[in-house]
């Protein structure tokens, strides 16, 4: 009997620096929105990110799916749809 494929992809490469929607690993971007955290069942984590926290655009894999790769205030990775319904959600802080 085989062993059925593991459903996730060790990715070590991380050449994207500019994302369709326009977003460039290494600049920060600030939420416009208080964002509640949910596990993959959509139920609330209880951590909740809040309007105006500054994120950090990182360089993102060319693996499917391509999604725009943040690093959040507390140092974690988060993903979010390379599109540009990325910017309903962030935006270009005034200097």
């Amino acid at each position: 009997m085989t062993k059925p494929k593991p459903k996730f992809q060790l990715i070590g490469d991380y050449p994207i620096t500019e994302y369709k929607c326009g977003a460039r690993a290494g600049e920060s971007v600030r939420l416009r929105r208080d964002i509640v955290t949910v596990d993959h069942k959509g139920n609330p984590t209880g951590v909740v990110h809040h309007k105006d926290e500054i994120w950090t655009v990182l360089s993102g894999s060319v693996e499917p799916p391509v999604v725009v790769w943040l690093k959040q205030p507390d140092g974690k990775r988060h993903t979010w749809s390379d599109d540009d319904d990325f910017w309903i959600t962030f935006e270009r802080p005034v200097a």
